[in-house]
């Protein structure tokens, strides 16, 4: 009886990976606080297109069977050691699906905006950073425009952090490092 299971678990599967639903190990936080643990899917592998709601199979469903959560029943997923959060960047929209780069007390996020290259079979995004000091609800996306300046505008007050961003000459890119820098000194 497991072999037949494994047979169909394993069809199942290849067939997922042809459509581009690439399930692997993860968890989901719901708003109340559980954790549920199983397969995650946030992105179609094949045309690369990326979820507004996740793909999930409950570890502890004995039918196995995809379930589609979104902001209104999570608050973060996590699989293959990448963490995302779902986020509000503006009241009159609903919640992203943002990544987490660095953790701490100054978090790092990276999120994609689809652009009008974007097709059903191939999408195309722009990247976007934001941070989010711990205490605030206010996220700050960083720009590559006037990188040091908006950044010694951002950091105002913290002057090593200031003068580590024009000593190393960081720009956009280089952001993680400033961001754990940042973190290091709390």
């Amino acid at each position: 009886m497991f072999l037949i299971a494994s047979v169909f678990l394993f069809i199942g599967v290849n067939a997922q990976d042809k459509k581009g639903l690439d399930f692997t190990d993860g968890w989901a936080v719901t708003k109340k606080g559980d954790t549920l643990r199983g397969k995650v899917c946030y992105e179609n592998t094949k045309t690369g297109e990326r979820f507004e709601k996740i793909k999930f199979i409950d570890s502890k469903d004995a039918s196995q069977q995809k379930k589609s959560y979104g902001p209104e029943k999570l608050t973060s997923f996590g699989t293959k050691g990448l963490v995302f959060d779902f986020i509000v960047l503006d009241a009159d929209i609903p919640p992203m699906v943002m990544e987490r780069v660095v953790t701490g007390d100054l978090n790092l996020y990276r999120c994609w905006f689809k652009t009008q290259l974007s097709t059903p079979q191939k999408m195309d995004y722009v990247v976007g950073m934001f941070l989010k000091k711990k205490e605030s609800v206010e996220m700050y996306e960083v720009l590559d425009k006037k990188f040091q300046k908006e950044m010694a505008a951002y950091f105002k007050g913290d002057e090593d952090i200031v003068k580590l961003i024009k000593e190393k000459n960081y720009t956009v890119k280089d952001i993680d490092k400033i961001v754990m820098a940042y973190n290091e000194k709390e």
